[in-house]
Order: C-alpha cells, then structure tokens, then sequence
C-alpha cells in the first residue's frame, strides 16, 4: 500500500480528555493506516480545524460544551455546502431516532460510545472516508451529465421524429412557464384535433378520468422528487365521453441548483393491453369461483348451504339484481328454493308461491341440456302470459341454466337482470353453467350421504341391538357364574361345620366317650363351636339379602355419633378382653345422618376384624372426623352411589389395628363375599368371609365409600366416608 495510501487525517472533536486518550488508543491499534490525529474541545474550535487541516474524518460527540452533534453538523454543511460529511457520531445514548437525525443531518456513521472498539471504529471511519469519495465521484458524474445535455438535446429532436412513426406521443412539460407542448400524435391519442391542445395543465387534467386524477398527480410529483422516472397507467375521456386507456413514461431534468426545470415523457393506447387483461382477469376470477364452490361442495354435505353459496357468488360476481335456484315438482310446476336479491328489488322466496319460469315447451329444451339468454323479454320470442309474469317479477333480462340429478332435470339456475336489458357475455354463460354443474354433483352427492346416513343409521341399531342382546347373555352367563360359584362357596363353608359336628355328635352316639368325660366334653364343644359358626354364616347369608332388599329404603335419622361408636365397642369389649386387646375411642361431639343400627353393625364388624388379627397386648382404635375432601371414587359398585340431593360434608370413621397388615393384591377383592386374606381364617379366626362385603353394601347405600390401607407386617387401617347434610335441618328424618 502507498504511503499516501495509507496515512489518514482523523479531527477528534471530544471535551473528554479521557475519551480522546482512549480514542487515540484504539486508532493505534490499527496497523492498516497511519493516523495523524488533530483534537479539539469544542464544536467551534472544531469546525474552525476542519477549515484548516481539510481531514480525511471526523470523530464528533454528540455533547460539546458549546453546541450539541446535530447543531455542529448543520454548520459544518453551511461551511462546506455538502450535504454529506465524512462524520463518524459519538453518543452515550442508544436511540434509533437520534441516529436518523444525525444521517439526515449529514453524518455517515453513527456509534455508541459503550460500544465502540477498535475494530469497528475503524470500519466506522473506513466507511466515512468512502462514502464521501463515492460523492466526490458523484458530483464528478453530474458535471458530465450537464455536458453531455446538450447532445442529448440534439438527439431529442431524431427521437420524436421516431416515435411520430410508432404512433406514440410525446409531451414537453416546461415547469418554469407551465407551458405543455404535445405532438400531434399526443393530441390525437387524446381525441383532440390538430392544434385542438392549448398547451395548459388545466386543460390536461380535464381529460384525465377523475377517478384516476388523484393517483397520476401522486405519481408525477413523486418521479420529480425522487429523480426516478415516470411510469403510469390512467383513463382518459375524449371529448365525445369515450374512455380509453393511456400509458405514460417520462423523465425530469434539474438544474445546477438541482431544481426541477422540465418534464419530458411519452404516452401510448392501451385499450387492447387493457381489455386483454381485464378478460384473464375475469377468467382467472370465473375459474377461482367455480374452483371456490368445488371445494366447498367437497367440504360440505349441506345442500342448502351450497345452494345458497351459489347463487350469492353469482349475484355478486356478475353485479346483477337476482339469482336463484328452481326446484321442479313432478308436475314440471316448482318453487324457487334459495335465492340471492338485491336490496332495491323484491324477493320470490317470500311471495310463497309456484313460478314458472319458463313456458312448458320449454321443458323439453332444457332436459336436452340447452340454455336460455334474454337479453331484453320483450325482444325474445316469448307469449303474452309469460312476459306478463317477468313484469311481475321485475325481470327486464334472464339466464337460465339446467340443473341435473343424474340424467334427470331436477331445476335451474336463474339470474335476473332487472334493472335494463343485459346483453350475456359467453364467459358469464359459460360461469353460470359451470356452477350448474357443480350444483348437480352437490345435489349427487347429497342423495349418496343421505343414503349412507341411512345405511348408517340401520346398522347402527343393529349393532344396538346386537350388542344388548350380547349384554344380556353376558349377564345371563355371568349371573349363572355367580350362582354356580356362590352354590358352590355356601355349600362348602356349610359343609364344613356340618361334618365336624357330625363327626363329633357320631363318636357321642356310640357311647366311645362315656368313659372319657374330658373328651366327651371336647366334642360337645367342637359341635357347639361349629353350631355358633354355621349360624354366623347363615345370618351373614340372610343379612346380605336383606341389604339389597332394602337398597332403596334405607332408614336414616339424626344420631349422636360417639354413643353409636360406644355402642358397637360395648359390643366387642367381651372379645377384645378375651383376646387382650384394648379399644380406644377418639370422637368429637357430632350429630350424623345414618341408619344407626347398620352403622353399629358396621362399625361392630370391623372391630371384630380388627380384635381377630391384633396380636395380644396391643390396641384398635377408632376415631371420626369430619374431613373438606370431596367423595373420591373408590367404591367398586358405581351403580350403588347415588347422588345426595341436599348440601353435603363428609364424616370419615377409621378402624386401625395392629395385625399382620393385608398384602396389596388383596385389598379390593376382601370386600368381596367369601373373599378372606388367608383360606386357613376361617378355622382359625371363625370367620366367614362375609363381614366386610357387609360392610361394603352398608356404606355404599348411604352414599359413600369404604376402603383399607395397609403396611404388610405392621397393621392395617379401614376407612369409610359418609356424606352429610351441612346443616341438620337440611333434611327432614325420613327415608332416603
């Protein structure tokens, strides 16, 4: 690199001595340039530098002591009369609107003194520096386009001589006189005669369309301000009220002062551009329609919601007062079945009457697939009667189209033109028939998903009907299931007493133990035990029955809930004594709703349970709470819980002993009947495997649940939860 090349002068204009150390610093640390360093304190001592020493850049914070950034800016361009500075701004803010104020204000960079590193402070002055060279350049370029002006003058003269033969116009605007001049090509674009243009603006802008007036006006300003060229299309009127389209491109010339000095530009016809376009616009709009009802009538089942589609697309795509859709009866008479009316004109659908809208002959026209097209009723070939009803009707043009149900006529598709005749395009003949189209594979498609929904229907109640007939052979299988298994359980338990006290009562009758007191009494004990036990199971047996007898008659009453629990531990305190056991009571003054005698004998079974499997020594207790939990669903017989009719809390009894704890596989199935931990209880314990079923069928009629929680080895605590009314008016005694 160059030594010139490579030596910079940088004007630091900072009243930190700190910051322009640091400043100094970073500049060091680039080794591509070699910097020659010029500092100022203020913005005037600044720009009285810049004077002098002409430097490559400047680094100017924003905050001086005498002038801000914006203001020193302002000055430096009044000073050089440049509107682009090779300045690189120094802020402690970061606002994205006082970096645009200082580009507008002539700045090439802008940084953020936290920020700043050696790195990009160096690209920062790199880009300054170049951007200005760029603009010397620039200015360098205008002043060869002024030179080369003048020939392009002179070969201004050869291009109009061109364009005359293109038939294209051409128009001079001088903007200093106001002056146009247009060629005779111009003025003949413009439906003027030869010389017919008097050269003024007003003059022009009265044959611009005045819808387009505004937007060509925006358009010309915004070439000249921006230096870009002009391009535009806009409508015109010729004098004979005739509307034709008009292309034009132009360019604006400036002078030195870079003011705006002349306009310069061309115009052409385009109607046919135009109308080409506006046909592949219509076909691409006909084409998106009937491609928009295609996927609705896919998407849709509702025949009468694409019915009514249809003939709202059509009334306001060909901008006309009236579609609708006519449905045939058998006797070729019908009814028009949804429509689509402007608000000026009135409707068929509420007139409730058949119309006919088309003589019969006609009949046999449209089953052939043939159309109708009345650009005027009263110039068709139509009879008195007929024109008669369209009168009625307000229709001054119509279009009817066939609709068809396979291959039968099943209606048309009908627009009114009611306002004035109408002649019908070929591309709206061909929309409208093409939406029929649609409509008869909608009205298809209707008639095969009401037959499937028929199908669907019948063997769904087939299904219906099957799967309760499988239901109730289930639950004649599972009923005989249950009978066999609960014959076979009763019988064996029953069995089982039965032949030790027959064992015991035969050794009695052959006098074997008349010498053998002791075990003559041994044996009258094991038939009254087993005596004592056959009737327990009788009783369990016959109390199960009664419970589901009295499933919906339960008979419950307010009732002091420490005296049923002393009740049922006045009952079991024989057997806890017997065994060594000690019962604890734990229960606040409560008054409940319950059926007391079944609660006690609730409460007296799991007592029972409790005593039976506590090892000596120690102690069951047994406490109620009221709890704020809702009932949780732990109860295996949903059908039995039945909603409490009066506003509810819950009391919660618990039974805990500690026994030998109930394995997890067996805590469901011990609410079971004659379901029991350990087949060998029966013998050893004396139980029947009914207490706890029992207990399950007492809780769940007064609405709640009973469940057990257990650690093997440790001990095991029942749980039953009884809804309550909140207050004890709530319910009056009853049944419930």
């Amino acid at each position: 690199m160059d030594t010139n090349d490579r030596s910079r002068t940088i004007l630091i204009v900072e009243d930190s001595l700190t910051y322009r150390s640091k400043l100094r610093e970073y500049l060091s640390q680039d080794n591509r340039y070699n910097y020659i360093i010029l500092e100022t304190e203020t913005g005037t001592e600044g720009l009285r530098q810049y004077r002098i020493a002409q430097p490559d850049a400047i680094l100017l914070d924003y905050v001086l002591p005498d002038m801000n950034g914006l203001e020193f800016l302002q000055a430096l361009q009044q000073q050089i009369k440049k509107p682009d500075l090779p300045v690189v701004l120094l802020t402690e803010y970061e606002k994205e609107n006082l970096a645009n104020l200082a580009i507008e204000c002539g700045a090439q960079q802008y940084l953020s003194k936290a920020a700043v590193t050696t790195e990009n402070l160096r690209l920062s002055l790199h880009n300054a520096i170049k951007q200005g060279e760029l603009l010397r350049q620039v200015a360098e370029l205008k002043m060869q386009n002024k030179r080369h002006l003048k020939v392009l003058n002179q070969k201004e003269e050869q291009l109009r001589l061109a364009l005359a033969s293109a038939r294209m116009g051409i128009w001079d605007w001088d903007l200093l006189t106001g002056q146009i001049h247009w060629n005779r090509e111009h003025e003949e674009l413009f439906g003027f005669a030869l010389g017919g243009f008097d050269g003024t603006y007003e003059t022009f802008d009265r044959c611009i369309h005045p819808d387009d007036r505004s937007s060509l006006h925006e358009h010309v300003v915004k070439s000249i301000e921006t230096h870009t060229s002009l391009c535009h299309q806009f409508r015109i009127i010729w004098p004979d009220g005739n509307a034709h389209w008009i292309e034009t491109r132009g360019e604006a010339y400036f002078n030195d002062a870079g003011q705006p000095i002349r306009t310069i530009g061309t115009v052409v016809n385009i109607d046919e551009r135009q109308q080409a376009q506006q046909l592949l616009q219509t076909q691409l709009e006909q084409q998106r329609l009937v491609l928009d009802m295609t996927v609705r009538i896919r998407q849709s089942l509702d025949l009468e919601e694409i019915l009514q589609t249809t003939v709202d697309e059509v009334q306001q795509f060909l901008q006309i007062e009236r579609v609708l859709v006519y449905k045939f009866l058998p006797d070729w008479s019908g009814k028009a079945i949804v429509e689509s009316v402007g608000t000026e004109w009135s409707g068929i659908l509420t007139t409730d009457r058949v119309y006919h809208p088309c003589g019969e002959s006609a009949i046999a026209h449209f089953q052939q697939g043939c159309i109708i097209a009345n650009a005027d009723i009263y110039n068709a070939d139509l009879d008195d009667l007929h024109i008669q009803l369209l009168e009625s009707l307000q229709i001054r043009a119509n279009l009817v189209v066939p609709i068809f149900k396979g291959d039968k006529l099943w209606g048309l598709l009908i627009a009114h033109h009611c306002s004035a005749p109408r002649s019908w395009l070929t591309s709206e003949i061909e929309l409208v028939k093409q939406l029929a189209s649609q409509v008869s594979i909608a009205i298809q498609q209707a008639k095969l998903f009401a037959q499937a929904q028929t199908e669907l229907t019948q063997r769904k109640q087939a299904e219906m009907t099957l799967q309760l007939l499988n239901t109730q052979i289930e639950q004649r299988q599972s009923v005989e299931a249950l009978k066999d298994e609960f014959i076979g359980i009763v019988s064996h338990e029953l069995r089982t007493p039965l032949t030790s006290m027959q064992g015991a009562l035969g050794l009695l009758a052959m006098g074997l133990m008349d010498d053998e007191p002791e075990q003559m009494k041994q044996m009258i004990e094991i038939a009254s035990n087993e005596t004592e036990r056959l009737v327990r199971l009788v009783n369990n047996i016959l109390d199960l029955d009664k419970l589901d007898a009295e499933s919906k008659s339960l008979e419950q009453e307010w009732c002091d809930a420490p005296s049923l629990i002393q009740r049922a531990i006045d009952v079991m305190t024989g057997s806890a004594a017997a065994a060594g056991v000690d019962l604890v009571k734990d229960c606040p003054p409560s008054q409940i709703w319950v059926a007391p005698d079944r609660i006690v004998q609730t409460l007296t079974n799991l007592l029972g349970n409790a005593i039976k499997f506590s090892p000596p020594n120690s102690s069951v207790s047994i406490e109620m709470r009221e709890i704020d939990e809702p009932i949780s669903d732990r109860s295996t017989r949903f059908d039995s819980v039945r909603p409490i009719t009066a506003p509810s809390r819950q009391i919660r009894f618990a039974i805990k002993d500690c026994g030998r704890g109930i394995p997890a596989d067996k805590l469901e199935t011990i609410f079971h009947r004659f379901q029991q931990v350990d087949s060998s209880d029966s013998r050893d314990k004396g139980g029947t495997g009914l207490g706890l079923a029992i207990c399950r069928s007492i809780v769940e009629q007064h609405q709640g649940q009973i469940w057990v929680e257990s650690d093997w080895g440790k001990g095991s605590t029942f749980f039953f939860d009884l809804p309550q009314p909140i207050h004890k008016n709530a319910l009056q005694q009853g049944t419930v």
